[in-house]
C-alpha cells in the first residue's frame, strides 16, 4: 500500500538525501538548494494528507464494520425481521456520529441514512413481488399481498419513529451531537414509495372485496362483479409497473379507476340497502350485516355499514316489545314443541324466546358505538327486565320439577302387578307413568344442555331401558294370561280354577314383594312365563280332548235314530216291520256302547291329565266332588 511505502527504506534514503541537501550551503547553488526545499515542503503536505486519509479511511471501517450486523437484515430478511432490528442499528448509527473522528459529518451521516432507506425500500420490493416480476403481482392473492403491502408501510413508520426517538434522546443532552439532519433527504423517497403502496394496498382490498362477493353468491350481484373485472381488467391493460412509484401516469390512472369503483360502490350500496329492505328478523339482518363487513374493505362503505347498526338497534327495540308482549300473553299456557314433555317444552318455549333477543344484544355489546347512544340506555334496561323474567321463569319450572323428582321415583317402590277393584279384580301392571314422564323430561332436557340434573333423574333416566322393557314384559304377559283364561270352557272352569290359582300363585311375587327396583325381576319373569306355558298346554290338551273325543262322540250319539222306518214308497207288513226295528237296535247299541266306551275313556284321560298336573304345596289340588259331577 502508499503507506508502506511511504515507510520504506528507499523513501528514507530519499528523503535524508534531499534535508542533507538543504544543509550544504558551499557546493550547492541557492537556486537549486530552494527548489529542493520546496520539494520536501511538498513532500510533507502530501506525506500529512496521505497519513490523515489512511486514518480516516481506518476509523471509518473500525466504525462502519460495527453496522455489518444490523445492515445485514436489509439484504436478506423481511420488513418485519428489519423492524426487530431498528434499535440496534440506530443506536450503532448514534455511535459512529457521537464518537467517530472523521465519519460523522451532517453530509456522510445524511449520505448513510440514505443508503440505508434505499436498501428498505430494495427489500421491501423484494418482500413484494416474492422473486416475481412486477406484473405477476396482478396473479397473487389479495390477502396475502396486502399483509406484505402493509408490512412495508409499518417498516417505514417504526424506521421514523425510532429515528426521532433516538433524535429525542440527543436533545437530552445538549452537549453531545445532534440529529440535525434533513428527514426529506432521508425518508422523502421511502414516503413517496410507501404512498404508492397505500394505493397498491386500497386497489387489492377492493380486489379482494368484489372476489369475495362473488364467491358469497349474493342473488343479484353477478352485473357489478361482472362490471369491476370489466375495470379491472382496463387498469391492468395499461402494464403499469406497479412499484415503480416515480412513475406519474400510474397515479393519473389511478384516479381514474377510482372514480369509476366509486360509482361502482354507489351501485353496490344501493344493493346492500335493498338486501336489508327485504330481511325482518333481527338475528338475520345481523348475521348478513357481519357477512358484508367481513368482505367489504372499503372505507365509506364500511361506514354505510356501522349506520345499519343504527337502524338494526332501533328495530330490536320493536322486537323486544313483541317478546314482552308473547311473554305475558302466553306465559300461562304457552305453544309448547310437539312431543315435548311439560317441563322441556316450557323452558324450551322460554328459551327461545330468550335467544331471539339474547343473540343480537351480544353482537350489539361488540360495538360500543351502538349502545353509547341516548336511547340505548333505556332499550338496555328493557333488556335487561326481559332476559330476567325468562330467566326466572325458568328457574321456577325447573325448580317445580326438581322437587318432584323424588315423589314421581317413590312410584318405583310399588308392586309389579296389581288387581283392580273396580275391573272385576283383574290384574294390570303396576308402572307410574309418571316414571316415563320423568324419563322424558330428564332426556329432554339434557340434550337442551346448561341444566344440572340431579343424580335421581341421571338414576332413572340410565335405567330408562329396563323399566320399559320389564314394563312392556308384563303387559304382554298379562294379555297372554287373559287369552289363556279365556280358552278355558266354563264346563270344566271348576276343574282347571286350582291349575289358574297355581298360576296366580306364582305371580304372587309380583304383587306382594317385588318392586320395579327389585333385583330379581328377570328370574320371576322367567317363572311366571314358565308357569304360563304350562297352563296353556294344559288347556289346550283338555280343550283337544273335549272337542275331538267327547264333544264329537257325543254328536254322534245324538245323531242317532232310534227307529229305522222304511222308505215312503215300500210297503211292508208288520212282521217285517218289527224284524226290521230289532236288527237296527242291536246295531245301534254296538254302536253306542262303543261311543259311550270312548267318552268314559276321553274323559278319564281328561282328569288323569288334570290331576297329575304338577301344583304348587300352598296350592289345594282338584277337589274329588268336581272329578265325581264330570264322571256322573
Amino acid at each position: 500500500s502508499i503507506t508502506e511505502q511511504l515507510r520504506s527504506k528507499e523513501r528514507k534514503m530519499v528523503f535524508g538525501l534531499l534535508q542533507a541537501i538543504t544543509r550544504v550551503s558551499q557546493d550547492v547553488a541557492p537556486k537549486s538548494r530552494q527548489t529542493v526545499f520546496n520539494t520536501l515542503r511538498r513532500w510533507k503536505q502530501i506525506d500529512i494528507a496521505i497519513t490523515e486519509a489512511f486514518n480516516e479511511a481506518k476509523d471509518n471501517v473500525k466504525y462502519l464494520t460495527t453496522l455489518e450486523k444490523f445492515i445485514e437484515p436489509l439484504y436478506v430478511g423481511t420488513p418485519p425481521t428489519i423492524i426487530e432490528t431498528l434499535p440496534a442499528l440506530m443506536n450503532a448509527v448514534k455511535m459512529i456520529h457521537t464518537i467517530a473522528r472523521y465519519y460523522n459529518t451532517t453530509e456522510r451521516m445524511t449520505n448513510l441514512f440514505s443508503k440505508i432507506t434505499n436498501q428498505m425500500i430494495a427489500n421491501c420490493k423484494v418482500c413484494i413481488l416474492e422473486g416475481d416480476d412486477a406484473d405477476k403481482l396482478w396473479e397473487k392473492e389479495p390477502l396475502a399481498l396486502i399483509t406484505n403491502l402493509e408490512s412495508c408501510i409499518t417498516l417505514n413508520q417504526k424506521y421514523q419513529e425510532q429515528y426521532r426517538a433516538t433524535k429525542e434522546t440527543l436533545h437530552m443532552l445538549p452537549k453531545g451531537k445532534q440529529f440535525d439532519f434533513s428527514e426529506t433527504t432521508i425518508f422523502g423517497r421511502f414516503d413517496l414509495f410507501c404512498r404508492r403502496v397505500m394505493k397498491l394496498v386500497d386497489m387489492f382490498r377492493t380486489i379482494h372485496q368484489f372476489k369475495s362477493l362473488s364467491q358469497h353468491r349474493f342473488d343479484g350481484m353477478e352485473p357489478l362483479v361482472e362490471l369491476f373485472n370489466k375495470h379491472l381488467t382496463e387498469f391492468g391493460n395499461k402494464r403499469h409497473d406497479l412499484l415503480d412509484f416515480q412513475n406519474n401516469r400510474f397515479d393519473r390512472d389511478y384516479v381514474e379507476f377510482n372514480v369509476r369503483i366509486s360509482d361502482l360502490e354507489s351501485k353496490l350500496r344501493q344493493f346492500i340497502n335493498q338486501s336489508f329492505e327485504s330481511i325482518t328478523s333481527i338475528e338475520s339482518s345481523l348475521k348478513l350485516l357481519y357477512k358484508f363487513q367481513s368482505i367489504l374493505q372499503r372505507e365509506n362503505l364500511r361506514e354505510d355499514l356501522e349506520n345499519k347498526f343504527q337502524v338494526i338497534f332501533f328495530n330490536y327495540g320493536q322486537e323486544l316489545s313483541q317478546v314482552q308482549d308473547q311473554y305475558e300473553k302466553c306465559k300461562a299456557a304457552p305453544p309448547l314443541v310437539r312431543n315435548l314433555p311439560p317441563v322441556a317444552g316450557h323452558i324450551t318455549w322460554s328459551r327461545h324466546l330468550y335467544k331471539r333477543i339474547e343473540g343480537p344484544m351480544r353482537k350489539f355489546q361488540s360495538n360500543s358505538g351502538v349502545l353509547a347512544g341516548k336511547d340505548a340506555k333505556k332499550l338496555i334496561k328493557m333488556y335487561n327486565k326481559t332476559a330476567k323474567t325468562l330467566i326466572e321463569f325458568e328457574t321456577l319450572w325447573y325448580q317445580a320439577w326438581m322437587h318432584s323428582i323424588e315423589t314421581v321415583k317413590s312410584g318405583l317402590q310399588a308392586t309389579l302387578i296389581i288387581k283392580h277393584p273396580d275391573d272385576g279384580m283383574r290384574f294390570h301392571v303396576n308402572f307410574d307413568a309418571e316414571i316415563l314422564q320423568l324419563i322424558r323430561e330428564t332426556r329432554c332436557l339434557d340434550r337442551m344442555g346448561g341444566i344440572e340434573l340431579p343424580e335421581a333423574a341421571k338414576m332413572v333416566l340410565l335405567q330408562e331401558q329396563k323399566f320399559k322393557t320389564y314394563n312392556q314384559e308384563l303387559s304382554y304377559f298379562l294379555k297372554e294370561y287373559r287369552r289363556v283364561t279365556q280358552l278355558v270352557k266354563p264346563i270344566v272352569s271348576n276343574l282347571l280354577k286350582p291349575h289358574v290359582e297355581n298360576l296366580e300363585f306364582k305371580m304372587r311375587p309380583g304383587m306382594v314383594t317385588l318392586t320395579w327396583t327389585s333385583m330379581n325381576i328377570e328370574g320371576y319373569l322367567e317363572e311366571i312365563w314358565k308357569e304360563l306355558d304350562k297352563l296353556e298346554q294344559l288347556v289346550l290338551t283338555v280343550n283337544d280332548l273335549m272337542e275331538n273325543r267327547i264333544d264329537a262322540n257325543l254328536k254322534l250319539v245324538s245323531n242317532v235314530l232310534l227307529v229305522n222306518l222304511p222308505d215312503e214308497q215300500e210297503l211292508v207288513t208288520l212282521d217285517e216291520f218289527v224284524e226290521m226295528q230289532e236288527r237296527h237296535v242291536r246295531s245301534t247299541t254296538d254302536f253306542l256302547v262303543a261311543k259311550s266306551l270312548e267318552i268314559e275313556n276321553a274323559v278319564n284321560d281328561m282328569l288323569g291329565i288334570m290331576v297329575a298336573f304338577e301344583f304348587d304345596p300352598h296350592v289345594p289340588a282338584v277337589v274329588e266332588a268336581e272329578i265325581i259331577k264330570v264322571k256322573a
